[in-house]
C-alpha cells in the first residue's frame, strides 16, 4: 500500500458516515455503497458511489466495514455481489463492527482462503469523535497489516493500538463496553440510593460528575438519559450484545459482566413493563 492506496467503506450509519466524511476530508480516494442511495447525499462529490459491494471491492485495496453484526459482515461480504468478488488478492479488509472474537478469527481464515487479509478493527467513540478523527480503534491482526492501514487508521482515530493477533481488537473493545454498562448499572443503584437519602438525583449528578466518582456513564445519565430512554435507542441492543458476546467467552462469575448483565436486564424490563420506574422518582437530569 502507498499514496495511491483506494479505500472502501460499508456500513454509513450515525458513526460509519462521519468515519466516511472524515476519510474524504483527508483526501485519501474513497469509494461507499450502501443498501440506500440517500445515506451518501452528505459525502461530498469526490466520493464514488458504488452501485453494489462488488463494485466497491473492485475500486479498492483496503475497505472497512461498520455494519451492526456478524451477519452483516457476512452479508455484505459474501452475498450477493459481494465485497470479496471484487476484491483483487492481497486487499485489506477492516471490520469496525462489535463482533465475536471467534466469527473474526473464522473469518480471517476464510479470507486467507482467497489471497484476502484482515484486521478486526473495532471503535470507541460517538459520532463527534468520528467526525473529528478522534475515535479509540482496537487493532487485531498480523504487525505488518496493522503497518499498511497506518495512514487511515490516524485518519480516523487519535488513538490506536495493535492489540495482539486478529480477535484481539474485538476482545478488548467486549470489556470496554461490558465495563461502560456495568458502570451506567452502578451508577442507576446510586441515583436509586440517592431517593433513599432524600438527596436530589441532579444535585447529585452535578456533585459527582466533577468528584472522584465521575466516569461517561455517570455523564450518560446527568445529560438526561434515563433506563428506558437507553433501552428505547441503540444502546440496548448494542449493549446486550456485546455484554453477552463477552460472558459467553468468560461465564457470568465476572464481577464486571454479573453487574453489566443486570443493567441489560434493567434495560429489557423496562421495555417490558412500559415504566421506567428505576428513574421516575427522581428524574435524572
Amino acid at each position: 500500500m502507498g499514496p495511491q492506496t483506494r479505500y472502501g467503506f460499508i456500513g454509513l450509519g450515525s458513526i460509519g458516515l462521519p468515519m466516511a466524511q472524515t476519510i474524504a476530508r483527508a483526501g485519501l480516494p474513497l469509494t461507499v455503497w450502501a443498501r440506500r442511495p440517500e445515506a451518501t447525499v452528505d459525502l461530498p462529490e469526490e466520493v464514488t458511489r458504488a452501485s453494489s459491494p462488488a463494485e466497491l471491492g473492485a475500486n479498492c485495496d483496503v475497505v472497512g466495514l461498520c455494519v451492526f453484526d456478524a451477519a452483516a459482515v457476512d452479508d455484505v461480504l459474501f452475498g450477493d455481489s459481494g465485497v470479496v468478488a471484487g476484491l483483487s488478492p492481497g486487499a485489506i479488509i477492516l471490520v469496525h463492527s462489535t463482533v465475536a472474537p471467534q466469527y473474526v478469527q473464522e473469518l480471517e481464515a476464510r479470507l486467507k482462503a482467497v489471497g484476502l487479509r484482515l484486521i478486526d478493527a473495532p471503535i470507541s467513540g460517538g459520532p463527534g469523535s468520528a467526525a473529528d478523527g478522534d475515535l479509540t480503534i482496537m487493532l487485531g491482526g498480523s504487525a505488518e497489516d496493522c503497518q499498511e492501514v497506518d495512514a487511515l487508521i490516524k485518519v480516523l482515530g487519535a488513538n490506536s493500538v495493535r492489540l495482539g493477533a486478529v480477535g484481539a481488537g474485538q476482545k478488548t473493545k467486549l470489556m470496554n463496553n461490558s465495563i461502560f454498562t456495568a458502570q451506567l448499572g452502578l451508577t442507576n443503584s446510586m441515583l436509586e440510593i440517592a431517593d433513599q437519602l432524600g438527596i436530589d438525583r441532579t444535585a447529585a449528578l452535578q456533585t459527582l460528575a466533577t468528584s472522584s466518582g465521575q466516569s461517561f456513564a455517570l455523564m450518560t445519565f446527568a445529560r438526561g438519559g434515563s433506563v428506558e430512554m437507553m433501552a428505547r435507542g441503540a444502546a440496548l441492543p448494542a449493549l446486550a450484545k456485546d455484554v453477552r458476546i463477552l460472558e459467553s467467552l468468560v461465564g457470568s462469575q465476572s464481577q464486571v459482566v454479573s453487574v453489566a448483565e443486570q443493567f441489560v436486564k434493567l434495560m429489557e424490563s423496562s421495555l417490558v413493563n412500559g415504566n421506567d420506574e428505576t428513574t421516575a422518582q427522581g428524574g435524572a437530569a
